[in-house]
């Protein structure tokens, strides 16, 4: 009998450490919250707090080709969704950037781009004086953000990805 015990007590002790390290990490901030599975990482965080600027860039591990790109920035002046996505992929058609026709989604526009073999979605959203874009490459990127992201005030991003 205490040899039973001893099997199941051990046997559960590597089904909890295994629940450990599997475990998602959770990336935190004013923003959102997104539960970051295993097999990605944050490459870039950076919030600069007197700004509201943060800039978040998730990859995954054993690819380059799931790529996720959060950023979110203070307004100086109004800009309808629309305008702020004019203006950001005029900048990126000028570094050589692939750029599609930005198509309302709710109250975000998003856009399809691609540099090279690599391709994605770029989303924009105002509200108030905060602005965020969001893009991802791969099926890896989009179902990170549809199955992980929660964001603090839902206005500030897409309804959907």
């Amino acid at each position: 009998m205490k040899r039973f015990f001893a099997l199941c007590g051990g046997s559960l002790l590597v089904v909890l450490l295994l629940a450990v390290a599997v475990r998602a990490e959770e990336i935190k901030n004013k923003y959102f919250t997104l539960d970051l599975p295993p097999g990605w990482h944050v490459e870039i965080s950076q919030e600069l707090g007197e700004e509201d600027v943060l800039v978040v860039f998730f990859v995954t591990d054993s690819s380059r080709k799931n790529l996720v790109n959060i950023t979110v920035t203070p307004l100086k002046e109004h800009l309808s969704a629309k305008e702020m996505c004019t203006i950001l992929c005029d900048a990126q058609k000028a570094k050589g950037v692939h750029i599609g026709e930005p198509v309302a989604s709710g109250e975000s526009y998003v856009v399809e781009y691609s540099q090279g073999e690599t391709s994605g979605l770029y989303y924009f959203t105002v509200t108030g004086k905060l602005a965020s874009s969001v893009a991802f490459t791969g099926d890896g990127g989009k179902e990170l953000l549809q199955k992980h992201f929660k964001p603090v005030d839902p206005k500030l991003f897409p309804a959907s990805f």
